[in-house]
This record gives C-alpha cells, sequence and structure tokens, in this order.
C-alpha cells in the first residue's frame, strides 16, 4: 500500500467514481449505523496510486 504520509491531491480512487464512495454517501451509512470515514485514507477502498482513476494518465502529477 501507499505510504499513507503522502496522499496525492488530485487522488481520485475508482471507488469514488464508481458510486459507492464511503465519503459521499455519509449521510445513509450513518443513518445505517455504520462509521462515517473522515478523509480518503480512512477509506477501506483507498490503495493510493494503486487504484487511482487517474494512474499513468496524463492528469497524473506523476506523469508531469
Amino acid at each position: 500500500m501507499e505510504n499513507k504520509e503522502f496522499i496525492c491531491p488530485d487522488y481520485c480512487g475508482v471507488t469514488c467514481v464508481s458510486g459507492f464512495c464511503p465519503k459521499a454517501l455519509q449521510d445513509e451509512y450513518a443513518e445505517r449505523g455504520y462509521d462515517v470515514i473522515r478523509e480518503c485514507e480512512d477509506c477501506c477502498y483507498y490503495k493510493g496510486c494503486e487504484d487511482c482513476a487517474f494512474k499513468d494518465s496524463d492528469l497524473c502529477i506523476k506523469n508531469s
């Protein structure tokens, strides 16, 4: 897993794009009694560059 101390400012995980982001669904999660995450790095789906939608594209800051 990526070093959790560095969070890319342009990170966009595939779970964020697919619509299953726990942060985006925090109200629904809270209603059901699930823990609500506060930051992307706390997300169980977060895998840093490995699951970033911009990996290996011109939008990735590592490629610029």
